[in-house]
């Protein structure tokens, strides 16, 4: 199993379901998941390219 995979979705989706019991509404949360995966790839792209220089 892709036990990394698993660990990232977790996370994400923790913070979504705290930020929804937060503010009350599902559409933040949904937006906030969206920019949290977004943000995520970016880091993870930025810490690859550093890796191979």
């Amino acid at each position: 199993m892709n036990w990394k995979f698993i660990i990232k979705w977790v996370v994400t989706f923790t913070v979504a379901l705290v930020i929804y019991d937060l503010t009350g509404s599902f559409w933040m949360s949904l937006g906030i998941l969206i920019l949290v995966a977004i943000a995520e790839s970016y880091i993870i792209d930025y810490f690859e390219k550093r890796k191979k220089k």
